[in-house]
């Protein structure tokens, strides 16, 4: 009686060990399925990530190209004209104006570098433009902008001699309270806004380097006024 209970009893011990391995077999493998999942997950994870990046940039990139390379800004036609001749490419905003050269009819174009749309948001103008033949000129913004201060003044004054007005540069004129020529005033301010001083008096207060945007403000106005 003996013998056979320890032999039933290694039996036994032999069916313990063996469940134990196998349930040591189940554990390992359960980790290396979860380990296995949570690779999977990450992996899955990433490319849906890049995807979202790529998706991301192909719509900007539509709405970008799918922009309208003309518009109507109060009248006047305006068209989208981007210049790649060296990097990065610079967007600008054409438009039209005709003039007598040579005895015939042409357009001279002009380019600006803001948005007219989101200039008028931007660049407060307080009154309307009264258009007058002279004009006196009063420049003490004297901030270096790289450059663009020349750019702004020059297209100012461009605009100024198509529509034959006769600009003269004198700080020691005021605004003419009569109306019979125009005063513009350009100058450093605490913000980027033109306000209307007398019945042709302008001053456009420029914030730090923002001599274009204020300019260029001022130039859309001429735009929509001689569009009437």
């Amino acid at each position: 009686m003996k013998r056979e209970f320890l032999i039933d009893n290694s039996k036994i011990m032999k069916m313990v060990n063996k469940k134990i391995e196998q349930g040591e077999k189940v554990r390992t493998d359960k980790k290396k399925e979860s380990k296995k999942s949570i690779n999977e997950n990450k992996l899955l994870r990433n490319i849906l990530i890049v995807l979202g990046i790529i998706l991301a940039g192909a719509t900007f990139s539509f709405f970008i190209s799918n922009e309208p390379p003309e518009f109507n800004y109060r009248g006047v036609n305006f068209s989208v004209v981007t210049f790649c001749d060296a990097k990065p490419c610079l967007k600008t905003y054409n438009t039209k104006i005709p003039v007598i050269y040579e005895g015939k009819k042409a357009d001279y174009n002009f380019y600006l570098r803001n948005d007219p749309r989101t200039l008028e948001e931007k660049v407060p103008f307080e009154g309307d433009l009264n258009l007058k033949g002279d004009m006196i000129v009063d420049i003490t913004f004297e901030q270096s902008c790289q450059g663009y201060e020349a750019v702004a003044m020059d297209n100012f004054g461009t605009l100024m001699r198509v529509l034959e007005v006769n600009v003269t540069a004198d700080k020691s004129v005021s605004c003419d309270l009569d109306g019979n020529s125009m005063h513009v005033l350009i100058q450093e301010g605490d913000e980027t806004i033109i306000n209307k001083i007398g019945p042709a008096c302008y001053v456009i207060n420029i914030e730090g380097c923002e001599i274009v945007s204020g300019v260029e403000r001022f130039m859309t106005e001429t735009f929509v006024e001689i569009n009437k």
